[in-house]
């Protein structure tokens, strides 16, 4: 039997490897507590993330980089403005431009010196963008440089962004952490002149030997909420069958987390602590988004046939989609009521809040849109995975192999 002090060697280990792998940057500033827990057992992450998932580890001075290799279509998210809206391409070509300026510049930087080095390196390349033009130019530029302060990568003093929205771009002092700063790109790109083929390049090509196959099989279940066997290859499926049981134990030794194996695919548990690991997919949560797509999982799924859950997918017609998310966002709902008893800043606005549902729901494996050229509540299928929330017996005319219940 472990003695407790193992025990607990081993969650701080498995806590940290959790954080990297929601956060691949994480820096003394950002993370100070779990920063110095990965640079107390740096030697073990190094070498775990490079034999379970095949993934580099650099741990400096002040930042750690978890640099990913593989599945870069299948589980790449946008960035997120603090809105919520995803970042659009002009705000990605401005996140280039600034680390692009901020490479060769000095330990501090004014903000408006780093807008006329954008603007300069935007006329080398060729690109009409200029952050001291109109104000959707600045609110773009300077959501940039946020998500630069937020990954640790550079420091703005107070609110200085938020003034500089409104009024322009203005001389606050930036410090420049050079070393943060030359990681943010985990791959730097090489010369193409497609986008498609950039990432085309990026993605790893299907393993041919057993060591790599089982590498990129844990990377599949460790980086996608519920990995279906009807989405697989015919090898990758095979493969599944074989591996399944070695790949969850080597993640859960990780991670420390549980898995579920069923008929329908494999899904990891987290453990309950992983909520606070903001950027790990973590389903069901108590943040308002999380707590409203459990109620409407419920819903939806307590209004369909019941012998269609927990079919491989089943289609929610779009009435009843959208009848069930505005019942539950009305203002007037007990939902609604709730968060106004708590300590939250603001009520959700119910419309953008309708489209973080279907995004949280979708991401945890839940629901799936397969057709996505209709309205907004169109096209929308619940998932096996959604079984767990129906609170109804598993009813199904197809044996499910293996005595699986759904995922």
């Amino acid at each position: 039997m472990a003695s407790s002090e193992d025990v607990a060697l081993a969650g701080e280990r498995q806590a940290a490897a959790r954080r990297l792998l929601a956060n691949p940057i994480v820096t003394a500033r950002t993370h100070p507590e779990d920063f110095a827990v990965i640079r107390a057992h740096s030697e073990w992450l190094i070498q775990q993330f490079d034999r379970v998932l095949g993934y580099e580890l650099t741990v400096a001075a002040e930042h750690a980089r978890l640099a990913k290799a593989g599945l870069v279509r299948s589980v790449t998210r946008p960035l997120l403005r603090p809105t919520g809206a995803s970042f659009s391409p002009r705000t990605y070509s401005y996140l280039a431009l600034c680390l692009a300026t901020l490479l060769d510049s000095a330990p501090t930087l004014a903000m408006d010196r780093l807008a006329a080095g954008v603007r300069e390196a935007a006329s080398e390349a060729g690109l009409d963008l200029d952050p001291t033009g109109r104000m959707s130019e600045r609110r773009a530029f300077l959501a940039a440089v946020r998500h630069l302060v937020e990954l640790g990568a550079v420091n703005a003093p107070g609110d200085a962004l938020a003034a500089d929205a409104e009024g322009g771009i203005g001389t606050a002092e930036l410090e420049v952490r050079a070393d943060a700063v030359r990681h943010v790109v985990a791959h730097p790109p090489h010369a193409t002149s497609d986008p498609r083929e950039f990432l085309t390049a990026m993605e790893a090509d299907e393993p041919s030997g057993d060591a790599a196959a089982e590498v990129a099989l844990r990377r599949l279940i460790a980086e996608t909420a519920v990995v279906y066997r009807d989405d697989l290859s015919e090898r990758q499926r095979e493969r599944l069958g074989r591996h399944q049981w070695r790949a969850v134990a080597e993640l859960g030794a990780l991670l420390g987390c549980d898995a579920e194996i069923r008929a329908e695919g494999v899904a990891l548990v987290m453990p309950d602590d992983a909520e606070d690991d903001e950027g790990l997919s973590v389903f069901p949560s108590s943040e308002p988004a999380g707590q409203a797509a459990l109620l409407l999982m419920e819903r939806i799924i307590t209004r369909l046939p019941a012998n269609d859950v927990p079919a491989r997918a089943v289609p929610v017609p779009a009435e009843l989609l959208k009848s069930e998310i505005t019942a539950l966002l009305d203002p007037a709902s007990d939902l609604q009521r709730r968060w106004a008893r708590t300590a939250l800043s603001h009520i959700p606005d119910p419309d953008h809040l309708a489209s973080r549902v279907l995004d949280l729901l979708r991401d945890a494996g839940l629901m799936r849109r397969f057709d996505s050229e209709g309205p907004r509540f169109e096209g929308w299928s619940v998932l096996a995975a959604a079984a767990r929330y129906c609170g109804r017996p598993y009813h199904s005319s197809e044996a499910p192999a293996g005595g699986g219940e759904g995922v």
